[in-house]
């Protein structure tokens, strides 16, 4: 009996570690597809006389709120995936390195991408753009109201930020909470876009404006 519930233990674990990272994956590329929205404008117009000189963006190691940078093992050593925490790491910094490249080739402007947890499981994705932002919306929009529980995709202002919100679906009929968000923040010419499917919509425009503050003080001594 006690080798049938490690084999169960193990299985629960490789479990938890493949939905993780298939999660990160997913929610990287869904990210960059928006990317475009917002990078391709200012890219167009970045032989102008007028544009701002280009900045080196690096989205730091620990965001304001204990958001530790997911290509870390050691942002998973006291949760529970903490036996996986070396190869969810790889995995990360794979795709941020790629992230970046695919980005600043692409655009032709500067930007940077970097994948957080916090409380161990929850993921956040971050990406940066020297940016005004602006051009930010989701492939489609439904009413999460009008679907009888049945999920919808929807936006709204949410502090000094603009947030796409996800519903799924509803066991009682009613919208209920959203399951996952993605949200825009500009600060002068640096907007962020940082998404979850953990983390509240409110926190994220928090996280995003602490990460902000933190750039253009950064940008600035450049």
């Amino acid at each position: 009996m006690r080798v049938a519930s490690r084999d169960v233990s193990a299985s629960t674990s490789d479990s938890r570690t493949s939905t993780w990272v298939g999660i990160a994956v997913g929610l990287v590329l869904l990210g960059l597809v928006a990317a475009f929205a917002i990078g391709l404008p200012k890219a167009s117009g970045a032989d102008d006389a007028s544009a701002a000189p280009a900045v080196d963006l690096t989205l730091p190691d620990t965001l304001p709120g204990g958001y530790a940078a997911a290509d870390d093992p050691a942002a998973f050593a006291d949760g529970d995936l903490a036996q996986q925490a070396d190869q969810i790491a790889q995995q990360q910094a794979a795709n941020t390195a790629y992230g970046d490249k695919v980005l600043k080739d692409v655009l032709g402007a500067p930007a940077a991408t970097r994948s957080y947890v916090v409380d161990g499981t929850n993921a956040v994705f971050v990406q940066v753009f020297q940016s005004a932002g602006g051009a930010f919306s989701p492939s489609s929009l439904t009413d999460p109201a009008s679907t009888n529980g049945g999920g919808g995709l929807t936006m709204a202002k949410v502090g000094d930020g603009i947030c796409i919100l996800t519903y799924g679906q509803s066991q009682d009929g009613t919208p209920g909470d959203p399951s996952s968000s993605q949200c825009q923040v500009t600060h002068d010419q640096l907007t962020v876009q940082i998404q979850s499917a953990g983390v509240s919509a409110e926190e994220l425009v928090h996280v995003a404006d602490g990460l902000l503050d933190d750039l253009s003080g950064s940008a600035q001594d450049q």
